[in-house]
């Protein structure tokens, strides 16, 4: 173990874990840039349009009826969480809140319950996670899968029906 007893340590230290740093940056950006291109061709393609077809039953009985546009991007924020990518979703999610906004002050039951599954991260891929663990060298970086998925279905199964409930006490 390097000893931090002298300032050449310390700055030696310092230019080790910044190089470090930058090294991982560029290598997850090329994870990062995979996932976008791949959703920008789904969305590109209109396959994210066929996407939101399919899920249209789902989604309005989570979010409610809303036009073909939000449905869309309700879908690519929620499939892009789903594959671990939750900075991709931010896009999707903000144009599907902006889809949703009644003109009101106040948030929509679709708007709380997209707020509520962004937070609670369900994933069934947890992409981020797992290209981290691989660049940090780990033998089996994706023995995480199992516990993800657990670890972000229940609280997302939980905030979906407390909104539910309180949306219900509400009116």
């Amino acid at each position: 173990m390097l000893l931090l007893s002298t300032p050449a340590n310390v700055v030696l230290t310092m230019i080790g874990a910044s190089k470090n740093a930058i090294t991982m940056c560029i290598e997850f950006l090329g994870i990062y840039a995979l996932w976008l291109g791949l959703l920008q061709i789904l969305d590109d393609t209109k396959l994210s349009h066929k996407l939101s077809q399919v899920l249209s039953k789902p989604v309005d009985k989570i979010f409610g009826k809303y036009d073909d546009d939000t449905k869309k991007n309700i879908c690519l924020n929620v499939a892009s969480n789903i594959l671990g990518l939750g900075s991709a979703a931010t896009p999707f999610g903000l144009k599907a809140m902006q889809g949703m906004d009644k003109g009101s002050e106040k948030a929509t039951k679709g708007m709380m319950l997209l707020v509520v599954i962004n937070s609670t991260g369900i994933q069934v891929l947890p992409t981020t996670v797992i290209g981290l663990r691989a660049l940090a060298g780990s033998v089996s970086p994706a023995s995480i899968l199992f516990p993800t998925i657990i670890a972000t279905y229940l609280p997302t199964i939980l905030g979906i029906l407390l909104i539910k409930l309180i949306y219900r006490k509400l009116k």
